[in-house]
């Protein structure tokens, strides 16, 4: 039988089955919310549409905003390292985004579109937002990183929010800074092109336990991609983009590996060569011993079965696909991977 979210090995099924009763705790919020939502509709037909049935009505989402709120408190301890998946499909195209939870930080990898409001969304305070880690200068990597200014700057007094990323980094932020009147030294967003070496990891924040370090490869380098590796305390996530990173040397032995893939048989139809297939994901995977493997980027849920199945047709079982909301938990008192929804 498959499960929920894609498990099917033993180890997996195991993990899933210690960790049912935090997902049922966090999920009665998601119940209230549809509840809630039910009786609005109705009351709104049936007639509650009066102030006092507006009242109420605003007192029950008040409340559900404070037990996500509450709900979500443990995100920032320091007990584990978090990543969250915050970008999924919008039209037909894949919107890239994941959060990183460490040390009380929240990073952000890749701002696609509608990332700022995913998070918040799911109640994960922006005003805690350390750095944005891009893999790609491109345009669908930075569509949001003028919301996600505006939310993080909301709640905090620093006006700055660094950007990390590839060389073309500082020119893509200047042209943003100029559009939104920030100058980038004072308020704004503050860019930095770490530009690693095959082979050689470049490391932007270091402290508290925590050191994220950007590499690529030699396929990357040329491409201008980058990768980014989170070490905290004896755990380790690797976010790759849509690159080849889970091929370096710096990806090795890390417990989970968040990477976007595409199909072997929309790679044939759509004659795509620079993204790597789940497939070959999967290979790079066994060989870098890594824990587990989550594909991002799916454009629906077939494409997402696909992918999967293509990853385990090629030797590596501990695989599963990453929809939006989805969190992984790395307890730093075991050595768990734990799933589930936020």
């Amino acid at each position: 039988m498959t499960l929920e979210w894609g498990f099917t090995s033993t180890r997996q099924r195991a993990r899933l089955e210690r960790g049912v009763g935090t997902m049922n705790a966090i999920g009665k919020s998601s119940v209230v919310f549809v509840t809630l939502s039910g009786l609005f509709w109705g009351g709104w037909v049936l007639g509650s549409q009066t102030p006092e049935g507006q009242e109420a009505i605003a007192r029950a989402y008040a409340a559900y905003t404070e037990e996500q709120a509450t709900a979500n408190e443990d995100l920032f301890d320091s007990t584990a390292l978090r990543a969250i998946v915050c970008g999924g499909a919008e039209n037909g195209a894949t919107q890239p985004c994941l959060a990183v939870v460490a040390g009380g930080r929240l990073f952000v990898v890749d701002a696609g579109s509608g990332a700022a409001q995913s998070l918040t969304q799911r109640g994960v305070p922006m005003a805690r937002l350390q750095a944005v880690l891009l893999t790609s200068s491109g345009l669908q990597q930075m569509a949001d990183l003028d919301e996600m200014y505006g939310e993080a700057a909301r709640g905090r007094t620093d006006a700055l929010l660094p950007v990390y990323g590839p060389a073309d980094t500082q020119r893509m932020v200047d042209g943003l800074n100029q559009a939104a009147g920030f100058d980038g030294a004072a308020n704004g967003l503050q860019a930095w092109g770490p530009s690693p070496e095959p082979g050689r990891s470049v490391i932007v924040f270091e402290g508290d336990g925590l050191t994220v370090s950007a590499f690529t490869t030699q396929e990357d380098a040329f491409s201008g991609r980058v990768g980014y590796r989170f070490d905290y305390r004896g755990r380790s996530i690797v976010v790759g983009g849509d690159g080849q990173v889970v091929s370096a040397s710096a990806a090795a032995n890390a417990d989970v590996v968040l990477q976007s893939a595409q199909s072997q048989a929309l790679a044939h139809l759509h004659q795509q060569t620079d993204q790597a297939t789940a497939a070959e994901v999967a290979t790079q995977a066994r060989s870098a011993n890594a824990g587990m493997v989550v594909l991002t980027g799916a454009g629906n849920q077939v494409e997402a079965q696909v992918q999967v199945a293509e990853a385990r047709a090629a030797g590596f079982d501990e695989v599963i696909s990453g929809r939006v909301g989805t969190l992984v938990e790395l307890p730093l008192d075991n050595m768990e991977i734990n799933v589930r929804p936020l």
